[in-house]
């Protein structure tokens, strides 16, 4: 009764054909637009890395890069879109209104992509808090604010308990 065009509301939806279609269409954008992101600056980290070895420095370097030139903010941002569009693909079958299909699918996927980030993020910290006890290496070189441990001897400074007296002085 209801799936008939001419009985439907103008807002609404109808049934699509291929279920999974829809589905896998919205997972292989979806993992574009997280993939696309991922390789710019996996590749600017192995430009940048001159050892060989990528390290979390050098992810952080070429993270910061990404975010502060306009072609990695117009990957971002086109990786953004490109989630959110697979994300409506994804909800394609099951959405039944065409305002929920076209704003509040793709704001939930932007807002989702966002916090998950975040979440990744304050995961990352903690790993590093508790790889390092609580003190985060920055790279800086400078201190950490914590207070020096004793100092151990020098192995090349001279002994004080033996005397420093030059040639022909007598030591008593």
């Amino acid at each position: 009764m209801h799936d008939e065009p001419t009985t439907r509301g103008r807002g609404r939806l109808g049934p699509v054909a291929h279920r999974g279609r829809w589905i896998a269409g919205g997972l292989g954008l979806q993992l574009g637009g997280i993939g696309g992101p991922l390789a710019y600056v996996a590749a600017k980290a192995k430009h940048e890395d001159i050892t060989g070895l990528i390290s979390l420095a050098t992810v952080r370097l070429a993270w910061h890069e990404s975010l502060h030139a306009r072609a990695g903010i117009a990957v971002l941002a086109a990786g953004a879109v490109v989630f959110a569009l697979g994300s409506v693909l994804l909800a394609r079958p099951f959405a039944e209104r065409r305002l929920t299909l076209l704003v509040a699918v793709p704001v939930a996927a932007v807002c989702g992509a966002f916090v998950l980030g975040v979440a990744a993020l304050l995961v990352a910290l903690l790993i590093l808090l508790s790889d390092y006890g609580g003190d985060i290496p920055s790279g800086g070189g400078g201190s950490s604010g914590k207070k020096a441990g004793p100092k151990t001897p020098r192995t090349d400074a001279p002994d004080p308990s033996v005397p420093s007296g030059g040639f022909g002085s007598a030591a008593s």
